[in-house]
């Protein structure tokens, strides 16, 4: 019996000594039972780039190329002009046909372009403003669709003063027939009553002064800015003028008796411009605070404050029929936005400062002058920019249409006034007239409401009248 039962305790040990091997060759592992142990997950691969490689056009330069005749100095504006467009494909994919349009003029690629690759066009449809697009009728599909238009201003190389002939026609100089003297320092703003018998002026000597045209004498002194005068309005009914100053307040006056009415307080920095809308009931006004403000004109409450990452805003408008508003600013970018607060265009081409906008009296067309002497005309509707003006020699301080919409004056920091005359929807290149006199820079200009006369204010301390001339 004992002989047994250590055959049984043997037999015991040895199976139990068969299960610790068995152990140990599983790793330990009871969950699984004593078979092989569950094989670890296989290891993850990063994910593969599965995003479908495109091509990517892009306007890669435009420049102008000119014939010339060979050791002739003056021939080269008035050889043949080509508009040279480089195309290059940015993008990791050949691109397949396709076709580049220049001032509306097509010209087809028909072999496409490999990826990395570029081409060089050349159209021979030149105009001085530029606009090139590719894939101008959507063949490619590509990773960046935004940068396939561009407009550019290229204008014609300067000829050397021999060349240079006598504008045709030949622009005529025109002096004022009145000039009206009292102010103390500056005058920064001018403008006519709406029945064309008055001229308000606001000057740096902190005075604003009503005028009468005929016989053209001062009328009344008016004191309460402590502050310079900077710009200034009548309303449409001629009831009230609104003032803006250094202080910050704009300042709303009776003129039958100028007592100060109301005073509009909000912006923190000079007020550099303000406008009446036609319908007399809003002033829109802009200062150095990089804010556009409307007020109501009737009891002075400020109804809306635009301050949406605008650079220091120089000028402002209303539109003739009061829907929106157009302002110029520092960094050339000029806006227009509707009452309600709908963005409507947004016009830059330079990056000179926007110091002055008028819009034409259709509100078809607004007029921009820049810190370079250059005047741009852009289209309301699309944003086009119609012409570009050169005359002045220094900025446009402010620009005005007359009533009927047939002239537009400009005034400059150069010490003149220039009219350009508007023919068959087009603004002539030379100025029809030069208005001489100041012997100042001229800091603003007006129409009369008939579009006789034009007033003028400058650094010189006064204020000038002049007649237009005839056509």
């Amino acid at each position: 019996m004992a002989s047994k039962q250590n055959c049984i305790r043997i037999c015991s040990r040895a199976v139990a000594f068969l299960l610790f091997l068995a152990f140990l060759s599983t790793g330990c592992d009871f969950h699984n039972g004593f078979g092989q142990p569950t094989p670890s997950a296989l290891p993850t691969l990063a994910p593969t780039d599965t995003a479908q490689s495109l091509p990517d056009l892009a306007i890669n330069t435009i420049s102008l190329e000119i014939e010339t005749v060979p050791d002739d100095e003056c021939a080269a504006p008035n050889g043949r002009v080509w508009v040279l467009v480089q195309i290059e494909n940015l993008g990791k994919a050949d691109a397949g046909p396709f076709q580049v349009q220049a001032n509306g003029v097509d010209q087809n690629v028909p072999d496409g372009l490999k990826a990395g690759k570029s081409i060089s066009l050349w159209f021979s449809e030149y105009t001085p403003i530029t606009t090139i697009q590719v894939d101008s009728n959507s063949q490619v599909v590509e990773n960046d669709e935004t940068n396939n238009r561009v407009s550019k201003e290229l204008p014609l190389p300067t000829q050397s003063p021999n060349c240079i002939q006598t504008p045709t026609p030949e622009v005529a100089i025109e002096e004022p027939f009145i000039s009206l003297q009292g102010h103390t320092g500056k005058v920064l703003s001018v403008d006519f009553s709406p029945d064309g018998n008055l001229v308000a002026s606001g000057s740096v000597d902190d005075t604003l002064r009503l005028w009468q045209v005929n016989p053209g004498r001062l009328l009344r002194t008016m004191r309460g800015h402590p502050f310079p005068i900077l710009t200034l309005a009548f309303s449409p009914n001629g009831t009230y003028l609104v003032t803006g100053s250094t202080d910050g307040l704009l300042r709303t006056w009776l003129v039958s008796n100028a007592r100060l009415s109301t005073s509009m307080e909000g912006h923190a920095g000079w007020v550099t411009d303000l406008a009446i809308s036609s319908d007399g009931k809003f002033v829109v006004s802009c200062a150095q605070d990089f804010t556009v403000r409307i007020w109501r004109l009737a009891d002075g409450k400020l109804v809306q404050t635009i301050d949406e990452g605008m650079a220091r805003v120089n000028s402002v408008a209303f539109s003739p029929d009061e829907t929106m508003i157009a302002w110029g600013e520092a960094d050339g970018t000029v806006r227009l936005r509707s009452l309600n607060g709908v963005w409507i265009q947004v016009l830059k081409s330079t990056s000179d400062s926007a110091a002055s906008v008028a819009f034409s009296p259709t509100g078809n067309w607004l007029a921009a002058g820049y810190a370079d002497g250059a005047i741009r005309i852009w289209q309301v509707n699309s944003g086009e920019l119609l012409q570009i003006l050169r005359a002045h020699t220094d900025l446009i301080s402010d620009l005005d249409f007359s009533p009927d919409g047939k002239w537009l004056v400009s005034a400059s920091h150069d010490n003149t006034l220039r009219l350009w005359r508007l023919i068959d929807g087009q603004f002539q290149s030379v100025p029809a007239f030069i208005l001489v006199g100041h012997t100042g820079p001229i800091n603003s200009v007006s129409f009369s409401p008939r579009g006789t006369f034009i007033a003028s204010g400058s650094d010189d301390a006064t204020v000038r009248l002049w007649a237009v001339p005839d056509e």
